[in-house]
């Protein structure tokens, strides 16, 4: 029922749509043949409320779409296939995109790294006690990656560009950690912007073509949280689709490049919209 809830509107919609035609032809046939059709209330609730019902799905699944969990979009470069989906991230098989500061830092205590956002999550979930096997992986991966000291009361001194991605692993899962947004070294505050969004997403995509090895690469909604880019979901979708396609430009990535949407969002966006949006843009 929980969908019928996050769409109560197209369901009223629809159920008003089918009484209305079934309320509609009973006059005009009334009016048309001078006849008088008696029908008990109870049977024209229910002759109307199944054809609502039936259209509902109908228009859910593929007409408008608003029903629609998984999509996959056009991709005119080659043939890795662009899916995106509501789901749980950590579920998927395959390398993760985490949004990171442009510091990496690895201290969660809603300063430097919030516990509400997916790099403070991933590092409480999956680092909890071994903080140092990720700082190690980290540092190992930057250490060829130049970057600019800064004077910073805690945390890590270095600050690396916007796009700069870095690998982690666990026995069970596999990180793509990238610099998403620019930290503000005196208040720690991270932002980001559209711009910032597709050169992330660019330079992470950019490194994945190196690190899955046909693995699937799996996104979540970068830009959503505390990276503070500000735009509505839909943009933000359309931002990362961009950044993936024009990557794909360079070079086949992988087999398979999910972006995944946390559940509860279900009920902002349509994921066909994109599926119609990119089809007309090929």
């Amino acid at each position: 029922m929980k969908w019928l809830l996050e769409h109560w509107r197209e369901f009223a919609r629809s159920i008003l749509g089918s009484f209305g035609a079934i309320f509609l032809s009973l006059e005009a046939y009334e009016v048309l043949t001078d006849g008088n059709i008696r029908i008990p209330f109870l049977c024209f609730l229910a002759v109307g409320v199944l054809p609502g019902l039936g259209f509902f799905f109908l228009d859910g699944y593929w007409l408008s779409g608003f029903l629609k969990r998984e999509v996959q979009v056009p991709n005119p470069n080659n043939d890795t296939k662009i899916i995106i989906k509501f789901g749980d991230l950590l579920a998927e098989t395959g390398w993760k995109a985490i949004g990171a500061n442009d510091f990496f830092d690895s201290i969660v205590d809603e300063d430097l790294v919030s516990s509400r956002s997916l790099h403070g999550f991933v590092l409480n979930k999956y680092w909890t006690n071994n903080r140092h096997d990720w700082e190690k992986q980290i540092s190992g991966s930057l250490r060829k990656i130049e970057g600019h000291t800064e004077s910073r009361s805690k945390g890590n001194r270095k600050r690396y560009p916007i796009g700069t991605t870095v690998r982690a692993c666990t026995e069970t899962q596999k990180f793509l950690f990238v610099a998403l947004g620019k930290t503000d070294a005196q208040s720690n505050v991270t932002k980001a912007n559209a711009e910032m969004l597709i050169c992330a997403v660019r330079g992470m995509v950019d490194e994945a073509r190196a690190a899955c090895s046909m693995e699937p690469l799996v996104i979540p909604l970068m830009g959503s949280g505390m990276s503070r880019v500000g735009v509505k979901i839909s943009v933000l979708v359309d931002l990362i689709i961009t950044a993936v396609l024009e990557e794909s430009l360079h070079g086949r990535v992988t087999g398979e490049i999910k972006i995944v949407l946390p559940e509860d969002k279900a009920h902002e966006i349509n994921l066909k919209n994109h599926v119609r949006n990119w089809s007309n843009g090929k």
